[in-house]
């Protein structure tokens, strides 16, 4: 075994909190995933602790004794996340039902951290202290996200409420459940908010539906120290800067990143930078080398200036959120101060395991939490990769004798120390972001030390502030002109076309690859064991790829949840993918760009072969031009028509600049060179879609392309929006032939269609209805549900079910549970 790996083992053998942090982990999650009587827990684990008491009176051996205390920690892991999990006060906001449509509630409770404030709305979260509805008023419990917007029919110089955190407040609007994850591999922002234990959100249109009832009621501790303190400091950064500079020295400073735009946010992801604006160890490591240096100077005792040092580090702590990835700092940086004062010396890993013991005691869900997997995860991955790093090259490079040899190991240390955290974190930060970057490893070479600068010059800043504004100015200018550097090289660095790859999710089953063959690869003995222990390594993928392959050679049929619009995703055997429609466009939604292209990226679909666009209605086409200036579409095949807008006319330009096949189809077309698979097109015909591309009435409804695909003996229905009009002429004329074991319900379940002639010929085993919650045209109607389902079909709707997915063989279909 070599040096370094033995070095690491004799740390990890000698981390005892360690040990315990890798037993209560497991416990968690057996915990969260399975609902026990608390009773029966409690119970358990006094018996275990009382036969380890014993069996240590009665001085057992080592080994029986380390299994009962596993045994102890795995109870005490479950019994801290049946806490958590799964048991609320009676009166949680969690147990209040949804205000209903065209009613509104109200809301007291003390507003818990600084509101986030932009021009048209306010964002907070309230401790909720009472609710009211009708005449009904009962006390409620439990952390409400609420978004205060202005009202758009009101004033528009309507003024902002005063509030502030702490303030008591009385709200007026719509208390709702917070949306689930509506695509797979989507973000949940549900999951989200709940692992941070808020269960509803509040919505008041209008500030004057904001009533303030009285200020100061945090406790005195964030009342008097922790908000004035943050409130000073972002005052400081907004007076001397400005834009996404002030937003990115706020990220930098205090862990505050909501004032950073959507663009910068994703060309930080892009260039693989994203953890400049985690607050995390080098903050600490600056306090620590602040206050003790300036302690030193004023000849504080050693015990005293630990202790001050360790008070400052647990301020930094509130001040910046309790983020996972500043707790785990901050935790790392107490056990090293205390190690100095005892004289100790510190062991990384038990650092590591007296953090994550601490936070998870706190708050065990936080298991689950991105910031958290993702901070220590890297450092572990840090300490562990890049020590094979140094041994094979930077520390034979500085044996060397050459000009510029320290800035050149310098460089070296940070392009392995990231390209150690990326090899660790390679699945969790792919599975997240839908990407790995690969300029990363340079961008972080210039982006670390310029932030590391940025840093301390904005800690500086402040600090200078409290003596006089004007000369915080001086470093302020300074400041300014390296942040805007920093932003303006991430920005190049994202712009670069290699500087990211997109990737599909990663499969549990990947991930469990990936470091099963990273644990080999790290654990090589002698330069013989290389070839054995890769052979181990392509084995395991070998396998999984056999795991992961589909030899039934299935079709598959994806209704994506895109609001209130269409869009479905078909997937042959043979790797032939085609799209039918894509989503709706407005003011603050493309569906194309917020949710159709991720989703193909998800799955690994860079091209579409075959686009179907059913007509030309905004809730059909809305995603169409960003799909086009952004994947590679091979043919678009639509029903006809022709609409004169500036969208068509830009679409029309871009399939031509494209260079994307483009026909039209109608009645008696069909496709038939894909295997197995054909199209059959019914409708429309001229009648209803003239050469010249016009619909009868006017009624683009009624000229959409209906199409039969027919796999095997499954047959699968698409109608587009067709009414009731084209739905009598294709039962007419096509009868039978249009049964189907799936039905794409026309027009989003609208009263228009689905008439009773079309679904008694249709006959569908499972129809699909595609429409947006809440949507202001009531799709879809109860009437049409109710007669889908006696008719004898099993309903499936995306704003119910979110993306409604089915599998076929050929010969029977069946609906794919995602959630």
């Amino acid at each position: 075994m070599s040096r370094v790996s033995l070095i690491i083992m004799i740390d990890i053998k000698t981390s005892p909190s360690l040990k315990l942090a890798v037993c209560f982990i497991p416990g968690i999650v057996m915990g969260s995933l399975i609902n026990i009587n608390i009773f029966l827990l409690i119970v358990l684990l006094i018996a275990i602790l009382s036969f380890l008491i014993t069996c240590l009176a009665c001085r057992f051996s080592i080994v029986s004794l380390n299994l009962i205390a596993v045994l102890l920690t795995l109870t005490a892991g479950m019994l801290k996340s049946n806490f958590d999990f799964h048991h609320y006060p009676e009166n949680s906001v969690k147990f209040i039902e949804d205000t209903k449509n065209k009613f509104n509630d109200k809301l007291m409770g003390i507003i818990d951290d600084i509101p986030d404030v932009d021009s048209s709305r306010i964002t907070f979260i309230v401790n909720a202290d009472t609710f009211f509805r009708s005449n009904d008023t009962s006390a409620a419990e439990g952390k409400v996200y609420v978004t205060v917007s202005k009202d758009r029919y009101k004033n528009k110089d309507e003024l902002f409420p005063y509030i502030n955190a702490g303030s008591k407040v009385i709200l007026k609007g719509k208390l709702l459940t917070p949306d689930e994850q509506s695509n797979p591999g989507e973000f949940n922002y549900r999951e989200y908010l709940e692992l941070h234990g808020i269960y509803k959100i509040f919505r008041v249109n209008g500030f004057q539906n904001v009533k303030l009832i009285s200020d100061n009621n945090a406790g005195f501790y964030y009342q008097k120290i922790i908000y004035p303190a943050k409130i000073f400091a972002q005052n400081v950064i907004d007076m001397h800067s400005e834009g996404d500079i002030a937003a990115y020295l706020k990220g930098l400073v205090t862990g505050d990143r909501s004032d950073i735009s959507g663009e910068t946010k994703s060309a930080f992801i892009d260039a693989g930078v994203m953890h400049l604006i985690a607050v995390s160890g080098l903050n600490v490591g600056y306090i620590i080398l602040f206050i003790t240096l300036t302690l030193s100077i004023l000849r504080i005792p050693v015990l005293p200036r630990v202790i001050i040092t360790i008070l400052v580090l647990i301020f930094y702590c509130s001040f910046t959120g309790n983020s996972p990835s500043i707790m785990r700092a901050t935790v790392m940086g107490i056990v090293l101060l205390i190690s100095f004062l005892l004289e100790r010396r510190q062991n990384f890993f038990n650092s590591i395991g007296i953090a994550l013991m601490i936070i998870l005691v706190i708050d065990s869900r936080q298991i689950y939490d991105a910031g958290f997997i993702l901070s220590f995860s890297a450092v572990i991955s840090m300490a562990v990769i890049y020590s094979v790093f140094e041994k094979i090259i930077v520390k034979k490079i500085s044996m060397w004798n050459f000009r510029g040899k320290k800035i050149t190991i310098y460089a070296f240390v940070l392009f392995f120390t990231s390209l150690a955290a990326q090899i660790g974190t390679l699945p969790i930060t792919a599975s997240y972001f839908g990407k790995i970057s690969i300029i990363s490893l340079f961008a972080n070479v210039i982006a670390v030390p310029a932030a590391n600068l940025s840093l301390a010059i904005g800690f500086l800043q402040i600090i200078t502030a409290l003596i006089s504004g004007q000369l915080a100015a001086y470093p302020a200018e300074v400041n300014n002109l390296l942040l805007n550097f920093q932003l303006k090289f991430i920005q190049m660095c994202s712009s670069i076309s290699f500087a990211y790859i997109n990737v599909p999710v990663f499969s549990p089953a990947y991930i469990i690859t990936f470091y099963v063959s990273l644990f080999v690869l790290l654990n090589l003995k002698t330069k013989a064991d290389l070839f054995k222990k890769s052979a181990i390594v392509i084995l395991f993928i070998i396998l999984f790829i056999i795991y992961e392959h589909d030899f039934e050679k299935r079709l598959r049929v994806e209704f994506i949840n895109v609001g209130q619009g269409d869009c479905a995703l078909i997937k042959t055997p043979c790797g032939k993918v085609m799209l039918v429609d894509c989503g709706m466009l407005s003011d603050n939604y493309n569906s194309g760009e917020r949710t159709i292209l991720p989703y193909l990226i998800r799955q690994g679909i860079n091209k579409i072969d075959i686009l179907f666009l059913t007509h030309l209605h905004a809730d059909h086409i809305g995603g169409l031009n960003y799909l086009l200036e952004n994947i590679e579409i091979d043919k678009i095949i639509d029903s006809g028509q022709k609409t004169n807008s500036d969208y068509i006319n830009e679409s029309l330009n871009l399939i031509k600049e494209k260079n994307v096949n483009f026909v039209s189809a109608g009645e008696g077309n069909y496709i038939d060179e894909i295997d197995n698979l054909r199209i059959y097109f019914l409708f429309p015909n001229e009648n209803y879609v003239t050469a010249d591309g016009k619909t009868v009435d006017n009624n683009l409804n009624n000229g959409s392309l209906v199409f039969l695909l027919k796999y095997g003996e499954c047959e699968i229905l698409f109608t587009g929006d067709i009414e009731k009009e084209a739905e009598h002429y294709i039962a007419v004329n096509y009868g039978d032939f249009i049964k189907s074991d799936l039905l794409k319900t026309a027009h989003h379940g609208s009263i228009t269609s689905s008439t009773i002639p079309f679904l008694y010929f249709s006959q569908p085993e499972a129809a699909v209805i595609s429409c947006g919650k809440h949507n202001k045209f009531n799709h879809p109607s109860d009437i049409i549900c109710s007669r889908l389902k006696k008719s004898g079909a099993d309903v499936y709707r995306t704003d119910k079910d979110g993306a409604v997915i089915f599998e076929t063989d050929g010969y029977k279909i069946e609906n794919i549970r995602w959630k």
